[in-house]
């Protein structure tokens, strides 16, 4: 069950910026970030696994930071976070991608209710040539993220081939200048650091498209499509709280509270240490909308490759009144670190 408080009622969550929290939190990220990539460099491989935990938990970190600043959580002013966005952008490889254009999409997300594409997933794989077609599944089998890869390349390189980001072209050849003699500086340091972060990268990707899988039942519109005015109800029944543990909070810092969902969309202004709290606020631990992991963890595994040619799937009632999540097959993509073009 819900409580009906209104958005005036939880001002001191919308204003709240506690500079000691973020500070220490993205202390640990860059510092991390930098800390993993000596690791990766250690003749040990014990050092070694450790370096790609750690390199997969900051990167993972700094998606969510990126999340924060879009919302304008971080800082008081929307510049700074704008600039701290564009930072993190650069430590997760989503740099390519404009930053104001990511904060319109997530946004939008958020005010329609709704999600958007440019195209139709399932109808672009199909039209694809069937040799890489079947290169594309055989990778998605392996759960290496190839459609993700795709449309992280694409928003990179689009801006060379399309007039519509043509000011972009500077930027993001420079970029893959930067970034590509620092890829190339560590591949000629130690060949196996390379592979490291590769492994690592891969792992970050899989972590936020499991967690972005599960969290809505939206309906899926381009740009140009006309929307419907959706309410509340609308969005709280469609929308999911996959946190790690109810009973050890702490536990869903290991995800920067990402999985409170419901609460982040009742209060988009709430930063992320206090959505815990803002979640015991507004809902009772038997509500309906937490999804347990076992079940996501399955479900991501069994449907990996019909989500990609299937959609969501659907979340039903059942007659005890919870939820069955045996048809959730889930979402692709992760909303707030690729650009989409139209946006």
């Amino acid at each position: 069950m819900t409580t009906t408080t209104t958005f005036a009622d939880h001002k001191n969550y919308t204003t709240d910026r506690n500079l000691f929290i973020n500070s220490a939190a993205l202390i640990y990220t860059f510092g991390g970030y930098g800390v993993a990539i000596a690791l990766l460099l250690s003749p040990s491989w014990i050092l070694n696994g450790l370096g790609v935990v750690l390199l997969t938990h900051t990167l993972v970190w700094a998606a969510y930071f990126v999340h924060d600043c879009i919302h304008g959580t971080v800082f008081h002013k929307l510049r700074w976070n704008e600039v701290l966005g564009q930072a993190l952008l650069f430590l997760t490889g989503s740099c390519y991608c404009r930053y104001k254009t990511l904060a319109k999409v997530h946004l939008a997300h958020h005010k329609n209710r709704a999600d958007f594409a440019p195209f139709s997933l399932p109808e672009f794989l199909r039209s694809l040539p069937k040799p890489v077609l079947k290169l594309i599944m055989v990778l998605e089998w392996l759960y290496l993220p190839a459609v993700n890869f795709i449309q992280r390349w694409t928003a990179t390189l689009s801006p060379f081939f399309s007039n519509t980001r043509k000011d972009e072209r500077v930027k993001n050849g420079l970029l893959l200048f930067v970034r590509g003699s620092l890829f190339i500086l560590l591949g000629l340091v130690s060949p196996k650091a390379l592979v490291l972060y590769f492994i690592a990268y891969v792992s970050f990707i899989n972590i936020l498209r499991f967690l972005d899988c599960f969290q809505h039942t939206y309906t899926v519109f381009r740009w140009d499509e006309p929307l419907p005015n959706y309410d509340l109800h609308h969005e709280e029944v469609n929308t999911f709280s996959n946190i790690l543990s109810q009973r050890h909070p702490l536990l869903n810092l290991i995800f920067l509270n990402f999985g409170y969902h419901n609460a982040h969309h009742r209060v988009v202004r709430c930063p992320w240490y206090l959505l815990p709290q803002l979640d015991a606020e507004l809902y009772d631990r038997s509500y309906r909308q937490y999804v347990t992991l076992p079940q996501l963890v399955w479900n991501y595994h069994r449907f990996r490759m019909t989500r990609l040619f299937e959609g969501q799937g659907e979340v039903a009632d059942t007659p005890e009144g919870s939820l069955d999540l045996s048809r959730f097959v889930g979402a692709v993509g992760v909303s707030f670190l690729v650009q989409r073009e139209g946006g």
